[in-house]
């Protein structure tokens, strides 16, 4: 049997570390460094990171954001915001046997243009008749689409996960049903 004459060549000496920064809605924070042998190869890669990570505050562990790396410059690569997602172990801890949960998706255009898929999730401690659904998810639509026509993407997605919004609409739909929680479950930029 003939012997390989030529060697195998090491690849991982032609890579380069890159820091990798948050977008300016988190404070351009670092959220980490990411190994490449061309900084062409970065573009489109996604990283994620809890809320805790970026906060400090460690009752948003369960909070998940993904962030696209969409500029090099050296050796530092900047990101911008791609979604937001809640575990969905925290979405099940949160309810239990006879509580009605109510699943809204919506498309949503911003006040710049921008178009997002928000997810929200209201939970009720018992059942609840179908006129009192109806007249909550209404609520909820309305004050999503008022709220998204009037503000741009950056502070829409920071008062989403933050909290803000849910806030607003758990004060108003506890108005129509003692509703325990409102949680926004999912992000997502669509363009």
């Amino acid at each position: 049997m003939a012997r390989r004459s030529s060697q195998m060549k090491d690849t991982w000496k032609d890579k380069k570390w890159y820091n990798v920064y948050a977008p300016d809605m988190f404070g351009k924070q670092s959220l980490g460094e990411v190994v490449s042998s061309d900084p062409d190869n970065l573009i489109g890669r996604t990283m994620m990171t809890s809320l805790r990570d970026l906060t400090g505050d460690f009752s948003k562990t369960h909070v998940k954001l993904f962030f696209r790396i969409n500029e090099v410059q050296g050796d530092n690569a900047y990101t911008e915001f791609k979604k937001h997602e809640l575990l969905r172990s925290y979405i099940r801890s949160q309810t239990r046997r006879n509580n009605t949960k109510l699943d809204n998706i919506l498309d949503l255009r911003t006040k710049d243009g921008m178009k997002i898929r928000v997810t929200l999730t209201a939970i009720a401690p018992r059942r609840m008749q179908s006129s009192q659904v109806l007249a909550v998810n209404d609520l909820i639509r309305n004050h999503m689409k008022e709220m998204a026509s009037q503000t741009d993407l950056v502070p829409m997605v920071q008062e989403l996960i933050l909290g803000k919004i849910t806030s607003e609409i758990y004060k108003s739909a506890k108005k129509i049903y003692p509703i325990r929680r409102v949680e926004v479950v999912k992000i997502k930029k669509l363009s």
